[in-house]
């Protein structure tokens, strides 16, 4: 018995691993396996995984190919389903979340539990959606400005099962209210926050003439109900958002930052000790990589003088410039209130 579930718990997370179209091979099945168990109980050898894939395609008609430019695997059809058999009601109570949604913002053991539920999802058991409400509204619940669960569990039924949104949207900058009808094809978690990428099919009841592709914030929906219709996934809007191009912002490959007097700390709670360079003078040197320009940006500024970009000089540039607007702005307003 114990070796059918660690072969369904293999089968689970191959299946995960395309849906997220990140190409699996041996290497990286492994390494998600580990991750679930660090005792080691799923160290597979190559020959497991290329059977568990013709597994796959003879048991469940699985569509997988492999791809020699990428060196892993794919799906030729992203509609296909695998229907995970007989489920203990255990297993479908955490059947979900995907865990790369949902394990940044969830203590020990819950973190463990949507980990193991995140594939069952990804695989798109087509059940037990409703008896998960609970653990929807926890994962709500857990963002840095919580989401109400009752819009949380409609969006994420949506995005399920690939179904139209009706939305009513409060924008950030104004607080003006918006009505989209909108096709949901990403949902992520990023930064303590919730957010859909999405098609705006239309906006205030205008069909958009063009193709409008939008990354809007859970905790901004003021409403939110299935639209009639469905719609067919776009891979590159998920390939954007696996790359890290959820918002579409610039990305630095590398940045070196010096940090210095009180920022130290938080240095040393933020990065990982390989990142940290000690230097003789105290300060820190501390190596990113693939960062938006603007995380950046908004850090050595809110930490007045304690964080400076070392590399690159664009981005120091950057923070110059952004520094000196706001100096401008400042002397502005001191200069009117003096008239």
């Amino acid at each position: 018995m114990a070796s059918d579930v660690t072969k369904m718990t293999r089968l689970v997370k191959i299946v995960s691993l395309l849906r997220q179209n990140v190409y699996p091979n041996h290497k990286t099945v492994e390494k998600a396996l580990r991750s679930l168990d660090a005792a080691g109980v799923y160290n597979v050898s190559q020959k497991t995984i290329q059977r568990d894939v013709q597994y796959l395609r003879d048991m469940y008609a699985a569509p997988i190919a492999f791809d020699n430019g990428r060196r892993g695997y794919y799906l030729t059809d992203p509609e296909w389903k695998f229907e995970v058999p007989n489920l203990e009601a255990d297993e479908m109570r955490a059947v979900t979340l995907g865990a790369r949604l949902a394990e940044t913002i969830m203590p020990e053991p819950v973190a463990s539990e949507i980990q193991s539920a995140a594939d069952a999802l990804l695989c798109e058991n087509p059940t037990g959606l409703d008896v998960n409400a609970s653990l929807i509204a926890l994962v709500a619940k857990g963002a840095r400005i919580p989401v109400k669960p009752e819009i949380f569990q409609e969006v994420f039924t949506a995005w399920q099962s690939r179904r139209g949104l009706s939305v009513k949207y409060c924008k950030g900058m104004t607080g003006r209210e918006t009505r989209y009808i909108l096709e949901p094809h990403v949902l992520s978690f990023y930064d303590g926050l919730w957010y859909v990428k999405a098609i705006i099919v239309s906006e205030n009841g205008e069909t958009l003439p063009e193709r409008t592709i939008r990354t809007l914030a859970l905790n901004r929906f003021q409403f939110a109900a299935i639209y009639p219709g469905k719609f067919t996934l776009d891979m590159r809007l998920v390939q954007e958002v696996n790359e890290g191009n959820l918002f579409n912002f610039p990305v630095v490959e590398e940045v070196v930052l010096r940090f210095i007097d009180y920022a130290i700390p938080y240095s040393r709670e933020n990065y990982e000790s390989e990142l940290i360079e000690e230097q003789a003078d105290g300060s820190l040197l501390v190596t990113i990589y693939d960062v938006p320009d603007f995380k950046i940006i908004n850090l050595v500024l809110n930490e007045g003088g304690a964080v400076q970009v070392v590399s690159p000089a664009e981005l120091a540039d950057k923070v110059v410039e952004k520094a000196e607007r706001v100096m401008k702005m400042n002397r502005f307003k001191e200069n009117k209130n003096n008239a």
